[in-house]
């Protein structure tokens, strides 16, 4: 609601500094993830190289678009899927060193899945990432110690997205409870308005009714009788304004939503 009591519509606010935070741990955290995987194929200047570095930048901007956004919508559930794609499907390519962007799979599975869904294809991609490494040459053991690694980088990017996000909602609860608030205070305040304005017009009204009574009477009793109506009347206008002063004092009550 506006602050005359008209209804607000929701606007788009700045994210608290909680969720900047954590969206800028995020990015750092991913940027310094990828960078030994980039690095290695800038360095390489192959014909590969290209192709590798453009793949890279885009499994970060993906895990980064879908990890400091929200509320959770559906196509963070299909960006895992794409992020999928574009981590096993280059392998062949990109050989081992392209193996190490399973770490954003695996935290995106962590991170945006709901709980219910997160735990089977968690432990399909866990078991995803271990055929991965023996694949490239290594045996069980070492394919077992690989999705270890793997899960130590990623359980922290998940948790950051985790943080974030739960900030977020915090916030747009308590924006929400704020909104209820105000309007429940509006409420109350124009019962009372309407009360106490209605009890001064219903005296303002008996005033009138004996004025017009005794119009033929004496024209000072009818005088008299006007200046009660008048002062009356002005304190109906006083209350108002105070009402009005009281209402500007409140909050706009218009929902903030922190994208």
């Amino acid at each position: 609601m506006t602050q005359t009591g008209v209804p607000g519509t929701n606007r788009p606010a700045r994210a608290p500094v909680e969720v900047r935070v954590g969206r800028a741990a995020i990015v750092t955290f991913a940027l310094y993830l990828i960078s030994p995987t980039l690095f290695h194929y800038i360095e390489q200047a192959r014909l590969a190289s290209v192709p590798a570095v453009v793949l890279a930048t885009a499994v970060v901007a993906l895990y980064i678009a879908a990890g400091c956004t929200g509320p959770r919508r559906s196509w963070h559930r299909w960006s895992v899927g794409v992020m999928a794609l574009l981590v096993y499907l280059p392998l062949p390519l990109l050989g081992e060193w392209w193996a190490a962007s399973g770490v954003f799979l695996v935290a995106m599975v962590l991170g945006l899945l709901p709980w219910r869904l997160s735990l089977p294809v968690f432990v399909l991609v866990c078991a995803a990432e271990t055929l991965k490494s023996m694949a490239l040459g290594d045996g069980l053991p070492g394919g077992v110690t690989w999705t270890l690694t793997v899960l130590v980088a990623a359980v922290p990017l998940a948790g950051l997205t985790h943080f974030a996000e739960t900030a977020r909602e915090l916030y747009a609860t308590r924006a929400e409870l704020v909104t209820v608030e105000v309007a429940a205070q509006r409420a109350r305040a124009m019962r009372e308005l309407e009360g106490i304005l209605g009890n001064r017009l219903d005296a303002i009204a008996d005033q009138g009714r004996r004025v017009v009574a005794g119009v033929d009477g004496d024209a000072e009793t009818v005088k008299k009788e006007l200046a009660h109506m008048l002062d009356m009347a002005r304190e109906a206008q006083k209350e108002m304004r105070g009402f009005a002063h009281r209402e500007q004092r409140l909050p706009s009550g218009t929902t903030d939503r922190y994208p």
